[in-house]
């Protein structure tokens, strides 16, 4: 048995999550607008955390995990952030170091984002005392 667990998480933007998890290695992932259903390794449907179906919006789908892993799952709140569902299985790679990775990913992926909206050019990143410093560009200032 391998059952799902919720973790709250700061992340707001869907799109930039999306980005984020590519970048740690997922090459396929799901954007539903409604939540949809979860499977475990066995492709049975789950409901540990709900009685009608574990469900997310953004979801990672077992076969792209790997192994015998069960699908990862993140679940669009009321307060707008995202709720990570991970299987206890899966609780080994997707631990607190995988998630650190994950939120500096998209925090980069926000920073870009807000930047180009605001009419800034990247200019390039560098590491500063162990620290990542992205570069940007206003093209308007003299």
């Amino acid at each position: 048995m391998s059952e799902y667990h919720a973790q709250k998480t700061q992340f707001k933007d869907g799109a930039c999550l999306v980005d984020a998890l590519k970048e740690q290695g997922y090459s396929e992932v799901e954007v539903h607008e409604v939540a949809t259903q979860l499977f475990d390794w066995h492709g049975h449907t789950t409901r540990y955390l709900d009685p009608n179906g574990d469900k997310a919006n953004i979801i990672v789908r077992r076969h792209i995990v790997g192994g015998a892993a069960n699908d990862l799952g993140f679940k669009k709140m009321a307060d707008g952030t995202y709720e990570a569902i991970v299987s206890q299985y899966d609780s080994h790679k997707h631990n607190a170091q995988w998630f650190k990775g994950l939120k500096k990913s998209y925090v980069e992926k926000v920073d870009h984002k807000t930047a180009a909206k605001n009419g800034l050019k990247f200019l390039g990143r560098k590491i500063v005392n162990g620290r990542v410093q992205l570069q940007f560009l206003d093209p308007r200032a003299n």
